[in-house]
């Protein structure tokens, strides 16, 4: 009786030394601690609350989330939604739930032949700040209401390419480190709060026409206490 109590006493410790090993581990410029709200290796089902309810559009194969367009056609679009406009010829990913002040290790890519103007496009906050690929290799970051852009070549983003991406955000800072190359800025236009946005604080993701957007990994602190 007391060897088989020591042997579940054993494996319970296993299984809690196991579970604390995986704990991803929280590291930041910005904040001292945070509480991590969301972690995902898409291993399993999508979760609904963070990406929205499951779609055609939307599936996870082989440990990465594999968003691609709703419909091939304009013809074909326009029949199912009865509408001529956000057709759902591209992809479109949201990240939902984003804390007021956070910490977000996340790895991406834009499965895509070739930049087209306004794709693809990440936005920090919807319609917020938006953190873009360079022609010339590297990423932009452009802060909202015609707040200054800063260019940042040295981070290696590019199409087709895996991208491991840091932020680490509270209104009027933030800091984004893309590829092990980080940078803070400091703005009065630092903010991922749109008033009009009826979903609050979120990412948008948006590859256009002809292109895929990948997610292998995701991590999300909530820094506000």
């Amino acid at each position: 009786m007391n060897n088989c109590l020591l042997l579940s006493a054993l494996l319970a410790f296993t299984l809690f030394a196991d579970l604390y090993a995986a704990e991803p581990v929280f590291e930041s410029e910005l904040f001292s601690s945070g509480t991590l709200v969301y972690s995902d290796d898409f291993d399993g089902e999508l979760n609904p609350e963070r990406w929205g309810a499951p779609k055609k559009d939307k599936k996870v194969v082989d440990g990465n989330l594999i968003v691609t367009p709703l419909f091939t056609s304009k013809e074909e679009a326009m029949k199912a939604l009865n509408r001529d406009h956000h057709l759902g010829l591209e992809p479109v990913a949201h990240l939902n739930k984003i804390p007021e002040q956070f910490v977000c290790h996340l790895r991406y890519q834009f499965e895509k032949k070739e930049l087209t103007p306004g794709r693809p496009s990440f936005q920090i906050g919807h319609h917020m700040i938006n953190l873009g690929i360079l022609a010339e290799g590297g990423h932009r970051v452009k802060l909202p209401d015609h707040g200054p852009t800063f260019s940042e070549p040295e981070s290696d983003m590019a199409l087709d390419k895996w991208i491991d991406l840091i932020i680490e955000y509270k209104k009027g800072t933030i800091r984004i480190s893309v590829n092990g190359k980080g940078k803070t800025y400091e703005h009065e236009k630092v903010t991922i709060n749109n008033k009009n946005d009826k979903y609050g604080p979120r990412f948008t993701f948006k590859g256009g026409e002809g292109s895929k957007i990948l997610f292998d990994s995701v991590r999300l602190w909530d820094c506000s206490e």
